[in-house]
């Protein structure tokens, strides 16, 4: 393998340690949290933005070298950077130590010192709270669903916001409940190699019936949700308002369609995928918003 290859293939490892893919959307709902108070792109946004991002990062990192055994036993984890032996332990812990501290810094250069006290806190909930939980009970999504609902306050607050201002809590409030159905929608997917792992899930406990009803319920909150979010003063223009009911009335019946009407089972990627898009629509709108 020629250095360059070897590069590639290293850079590669450590994007999978960090969970770009994950770190990312959480990067975009901090500056969504950001631009809903403050809707111009200058300095402190991108500080936001990447400090944010490096948290993320650092928290993903983190979390796969506490759960490397759990991984080393499942298949979708196996090819994991530690478990694979790709990157070592002393490295990954390093990686994890500077990227959490890369983000936290570049939150304080806000001049936010409560913004990146919630980044710190979102951190350690993750890492300190819910990882351990998972190997404790099926239902830690609970908890752990608050990790999702405060990269915004971490963006509001940097802008100037305070974080319990209603307009954002709003806002949290949807990101934390639509943590629930993204999260019991995948363990239909991989929730007999966390079974296998050792690990509580939801699928050992309800049946297929239950877990649909249960699905949906969370899903049909996030629409509910969505449709109040007009009577909000988030939002400020009325196109934006229309755009936000006819989503969310779309996403509900979609929804119905995929878990009453079809199989549940037999349709959950679609269901999972309509999820993730719906929440990206609703991210983009609110922004919007802010432009026009």
């Amino acid at each position: 393998m020629s250095k360059k290859t070897a590069a590639k293939h290293l850079l590669s490892a450590y994007v999978k340690l960090g969970k770009l893919s994950i770190s990312v959307p959480v990067a975009l709902t901090g500056f969504l949290g950001y631009f809903l108070y403050h809707p111009i792109l200058d300095r402190n946004a991108f500080l936001t933005i990447f400090g944010v991002f490096f948290l993320s990062l650092g928290s993903g990192a983190f979390n796969q070298i506490q759960e490397r055994h759990t991984d080393a036993r499942m298949k979708r984890t196996q090819g994991r950077p530690i478990p694979s032996g790709t990157i070592s332990m002393p490295s990954a812990v390093l990686f994890a130590i500077l990227t959490s501290l890369l983000g936290t810094l570049l939150l304080l250069g806000t001049g936010s010192y409560l913004a990146a006290g919630i980044g710190i806190f979102t951190l350690a909930w993750y890492n300190l709270v819910y990882t351990p939980l998972k190997r404790v009970t099926a239902f830690a999504v609970l908890p752990g669903a608050l990790i999702g609902a405060l990269p915004p306050l971490i963006g509001w607050t940097a802008a100037g916001g305070f974080p319990l201002d209603m307009e954002i809590l709003a806002v949290a409030f949807l990101l934390f409940v639509g943590q629930m159905p993204h999260y019991w929608l995948l363990l239909i997917k991989i929730g007999s190699e966390f079974r296998d792992a050792g690990l509580p899930v939801i699928t050992s406990l309800f049946e297929t019936r239950q877990i649909r009803n249960l699905s949906f319920t969370w899903i049909a909150a996030t629409g509910v949700i969505v449709l109040m979010l007009p009577a909000t003063p988030i939002i400020r223009n009325r196109a934006i308002s229309l755009i936000l009911i006819v989503s969310a009335i779309l996403f509900l019946v979609r929804m119905f369609q995929l878990i009453y009407r079809g199989d549940l089972m037999k349709h959950w990627k679609k269901a999972f995928i309509t999820v993730n898009l719906f929440y990206l629509v609703i991210i983009l709108v609110l922004i919007a918003d802010r432009i026009i």
